[in-house]
């Protein structure tokens, strides 16, 4: 029996309309920007919607990930040999990271909605910059997505839990590996670096006095949630099976995406917008304020940060799938061999 490949995304709880839904998704997207780049994109908020410059230069990824959905869901599960399975994830992988990428200044968007709410100036453009780095960000957030499914596909991995049996990590009670624990605890040494040079340097700015006081405690308060609790839940016990001392839930597997999901949206922002945007900046010498060494901790530190909680994060994934559901009949639902 021929099993369609309408794009599970690789578990049997996603529907066909996922892929669909992608693919029109990013084709709108590149559309919207091939028409900014003939009549002219809308005044956006400062520093503008990308740090990459526009034009047709979003465009192209654009219409790739919209090539690589397509192609990744059309077909049969036995009509494709390895090669090519790996082919179109690696293309669905470059064409997705590539739109990430662009429109990395999302969360920094996101954080001067925040601020807004805090009552801080908001130019109401600011919403225009919002829904064009999100559209990028969520567009190739599920590029990547489906690529990571026929990239599971392609190792021959279960349709039922999206692991290699015999290979994969065992589940929530395994120990993370010792790879994961070293980002988890590198995460937790550059954010503290990162505010300790703060104190050295002194929280000093010259939009300071705009800043009310309420949006900085809030937002040195969940920084630094973001660099200890977080990354130590992604590669603790406790952090996918509520402890003891939780009462109500004690024993209960902890929302997955409850942690990953801060950790990987967290973990993205900073490694692209201090990684590219900021070592940039500060090696053209291009509006970057603040003292040579203390630049010199900072920016690496987020940076480390924000990778640091990307390896972590991508462990915590593999280790909280949910329990293999094919394999309860008897075997584990590998998925069909391809043709080679």
């Amino acid at each position: 029996m021929t099993v369609p490949v309408v794009a599970n995304l690789g578990s049997p709880g996603h529907r066909g309309w996922v892929p669909a839904g992608t693919a029109l998704w990013v084709a709108a997207y590149a559309a919207v920007h091939a028409w900014w780049a003939v009549r002219g994109a809308p005044r956006f908020a400062e520093p503008g919607e990308s740090f990459f410059p526009g034009g047709w230069l979003p465009v192209v990824p654009a219409l790739l990930s919209t090539a690589a959905v397509l192609l990744i869901s059309s077909g049969t599960e036995r009509d494709r040999s390895t090669g090519v399975r790996w082919a179109l994830a690696a293309l669905g992988w470059v064409s997705g990271v590539s739109m990430v990428l662009y429109s990395f200044m999302f969360p920094l968007s996101l954080l001067m909605i925040l601020g807004g709410l805090f009552g801080m100036d908001l130019d109401v453009m600011d919403w225009v910059t919002l829904l064009a780095q999100g559209s990028g960000a969520l567009g190739g957030a599920l590029t990547i997505a489906i690529a990571t499914a026929e990239q599971r596909r392609a190792r021959g991995a279960c349709h039922g839990c999206g692991r290699v049996h015999g290979r994969s990590p065992r589940g929530r009670d395994a120990p993370a590996p010792s790879w994961a624990l070293f980002a988890g605890y590198l995460t937790v040494a550059a954010c503290l670096a990162r505010f300790v040079a703060e104190i050295a340097h002194g929280f000093v700015s010259s939009k300071a006095p705009e800043i009310p006081w309420t949006f900085m405690i809030t937002f040195i308060v969940l920084m630094l949630l973001a660099g200890t609790l977080l990354p130590l839940a992604l590669v603790h016990r406790w952090g996918r099976i509520w402890p003891g001392w939780v009462l109500p839930l004690a024993g209960r597997n902890v929302p997955r995406w409850l942690v990953a999901g801060p950790g990987l949206f967290v973990g993205a922002g900073l490694a692209t917008y201090f990684g590219i945007g900021g070592m940039t900046a500060w090696a053209t010498g291009n509006n970057v304020d603040g003292a040579a060494w203390f630049l010199a901790i900072v920016l690496p530190a987020y940076t480390l940060w924000g990778l640091g909680l990307l390896v972590a994060a991508s462990s915590y994934v593999s280790q909280t799938r949910p329990e293999c559901t094919l394999s309860r009949t008897g075997t584990p639902g590998a998925a069909p061999q391809p043709q080679r």
